[in-house]
């Protein structure tokens, strides 16, 4: 075979393409338009390239929904787990609440006796300080009064035989003294500022230094002893015993 008929051959085997375009005017007659190979090369080269394209960002987008997938999912699970820690943030402040309440209830308590408690002390205290008060008649039974004058006020009260000469009001014997007018003077000390003098010739029934309460006897009163000087003193000045005495006592 001669390289004429090789030629021919590749001539015979070289397929070209034509496009044909046919287009319809508006008076009836036809056109027809024809496009090259190489125009029909480079319209499929653009439709692959868009179609590589439109691949590219199917594929793209697919990652895009995956990452946004996972995120949503990330999202929810912290969201779940917010969700389980306020529950047991929830519980924890019903347990402080409820906690809370048990100790308002024994903080409650608690002030009431506190309260309760000082009242009673409070009510010692007054009931003490009344005791140690000298407004007790210092007899044991009714008896004649007589007030003095001077500068160391008395009263004297006659009473009857049998009948006793009793402490006024609780306090300390702070001395047993012999008397120029009467045999034996008593001093008790009230613990408040207040003394009360008791003199009688009868025989003392107590010694110094004996706590004594209100109504404790200090003298029987006999046939010979039944006169009483009574006196008060209020940081060591007498007072009118007639302002604190209970005539009633």
């Amino acid at each position: 075979m001669d390289d004429t008929e090789i030629k021919d051959q590749k001539k015979k085997r070289k397929i070209n393409y034509m496009l044909m375009l046919f287009a319809d005017s508006r008076e009836g007659s036809i056109r027809q338009m024809g496009i090259g190979p190489t125009a029909v090369e480079s319209v499929a080269l653009v439709i692959a390239a868009v179609i590589l394209v439109l691949a590219l960002m199917c594929f793209i987008g697919r990652l895009q929904n995956r990452s946004l997938e996972e995120e949503i999912n990330a999202q929810n699970e912290s969201i779940r787990k917010l969700t389980e820690k306020n529950e047991e943030l929830t519980e924890e402040n019903a347990d402080l609440v409820a906690l809370r309440e048990e100790l308002n209830d024994k903080v409650t308590i608690l002030s009431d006796t506190i309260n309760m408690k000082v009242e009673e002390e409070e009510a010692l205290e007054q009931e003490k300080a009344q005791a140690h008060m000298p407004v007790g008649f210092p007899m044991s039974s009714s008896a004649s009064l007589e007030e003095t004058d001077g500068e160391e006020p008395m009263v004297k009260l006659t009473g009857s035989a049998g009948e006793s000469v009793i402490a006024s009001a609780d306090g300390k014997v702070v001395s047993v003294a012999s008397d120029s007018t009467y045999l034996h003077c008593i001093r008790i000390d009230h613990g408040n500022g207040y003394n009360t003098i008791y003199r009688n010739d009868g025989d003392v029934m107590i010694k110094e230094g004996d706590e004594v309460v209100r109504g404790a006897i200090l003298y029987v009163i006999g046939e010979d002893n039944t006169e009483l000087g009574y006196q008060i003193t209020y940081d060591d000045k007498y007072i009118d015993p007639m302002e604190l005495i209970n005539i009633d006592g």
